[in-house]
């Protein structure tokens, strides 16, 4: 059996790398040029949507604030979506979760879904974006 490599085939993996190494160095032109301008971000504390880079950024700051240890520990690719494993802890809590990336063919993530755990956890974590104005729906 032949395989064909398609060599217009988005590589997830790299894009997930190059998040890593922002995330990693804190470099905010980097993650910001890796978001969708009109991208979607869903949080567990709250049911309407995040919209735009600059809010998912925003959020993500508040999150790296408050939560002491973050790391990433590993990563599930499923064709265009990656499941990002993470944990840390916050205000004594430990904090565990998943963000799920999904990116569009132009290598942008186009909406970000995080899960977490336990629930006094995600109590913290929507005390510290408190007080951060995000446009919503």
């Amino acid at each position: 059996m032949n395989i064909t490599q398609n060599t217009n085939a988005l590589d997830v993996n790299e894009l997930v790398n190059q998040w890593f190494e922002g995330v990693k160095t804190r470099d905010a032109e980097k993650l910001l040029s890796l978001l969708e301008p009109h991208m979607q971000l869903t949080v567990p504390f709250q049911t309407a949507v995040i919209l735009g880079n600059m809010s998912t950024l925003q959020t993500f700051k508040a999150f790296d604030e408050a939560v002491d240890n973050f790391s990433y520990k590993s990563v599930l690719i499923d064709g265009q979506v990656a499941a990002l494993r993470f944990d840390g802890h916050i205000n004594g809590e430990y904090l565990q979760g998943v963000d799920l990336f999904h990116f569009n063919a132009g290598g942008k993530v186009e909406k970000i879904e995080v899960m977490a755990r336990p629930l006094a956890a995600i109590q913290h974590l929507h005390e510290a974006v408190n007080g951060y104005k995000l446009q919503t729906v």
